[in-house]
């Protein structure tokens, strides 16, 4: 049953974020979280008693995010291969964290306007991200929502 209200409760968000009489009444980085199931740990609202359901969890979020502010906070930045590497996304690591996951919380993240430009161009350099992440600091778009 809890799976089938957080899928309602997903779907009725983002369906009052397509709405263009209500699209500001959710905010971007919100929206984008449930759209893509990565748990929304920097909003407030009625996603805490659907935590288990998320496919990218609290604990990912909340490990990614700890792991880029203290370094951010010493000023080293990393590129997103970089961040794989710390993660062990391509050598299987304990934490579930892959590709994907890594990818749409640096968007989240991004939407929620974390970090400064020079953090964000070093993720991005050239060369240095897979083309999936290429689209970490892209704005978010009602298009970007599809309900079946």
């Amino acid at each position: 049953m809890d799976k089938k209200l957080y899928n309602l409760q997903r779907f009725l968000l983002l369906q009052t974020k397509i709405y263009p009489q209500t699209t500001n009444a959710i905010p971007d980085a919100y929206a984008y979280a449930w759209y893509e199931e990565c748990y929304p740990m920097f909003d407030e609202g009625v996603h805490q008693e659907y935590e288990n359901n998320f496919k990218i969890s609290r604990k990912q979020i909340e490990i990614i995010s700890a792991y880029a502010d203290s370094e951010w906070l010493a000023k080293r930045y990393y590129t997103f291969y970089q961040y794989e590497d710390h993660f062990a996304v391509r050598n299987g690591n304990s934490n579930g964290i892959d590709r994907i996951s890594l990818t749409r919380a640096f968007r989240y993240m991004f939407l929620n306007n974390l970090f400064d430009n020079q953090f964000w161009d070093t993720l991005l350099k050239p060369t240095e991200h897979p083309t999936e992440a290429s689209g970490i600091t892209r704005g978010f778009n009602l298009s970007d929502i599809y309900l079946v």
